[in-house]
């Protein structure tokens, strides 16, 4: 039981959160609250995207990147600018 909450990283025992919000951040949607702790954030995110309807888009951070139908934002490359694609 104890090493199903235990961060070798965080050298701690942990549990994860995650809330999701409608597009003008007023409306929870979906909270996962307390999901053993050495889990990534998009593993979590795409069990709880399942009640979700497919056409479904979202919008997260650098750990949802790869997940289906979820944009995140594009980091400016070293010493070069940024592009709109």
């Amino acid at each position: 039981m104890k090493k199903k909450y235990y961060s070798g990283k965080k050298a701690n025992h942990t549990r994860k959160s995650q809330l999701i919000v409608s597009p003008n951040g007023k409306d929870i949607i979906d909270v996962v609250a307390g999901d053993p702790g050495p889990k990534s954030d998009i593993s979590i995110f795409s069990e709880s995207q399942k009640g979700f309807d497919i056409k479904q888009n979202f919008h997260g951070d650098k750990a949802y990147q790869g997940g289906k139908s979820i944009k995140t934002p594009k980091k400016k490359p070293r010493n070069k600018e940024l592009t709109l694609t």
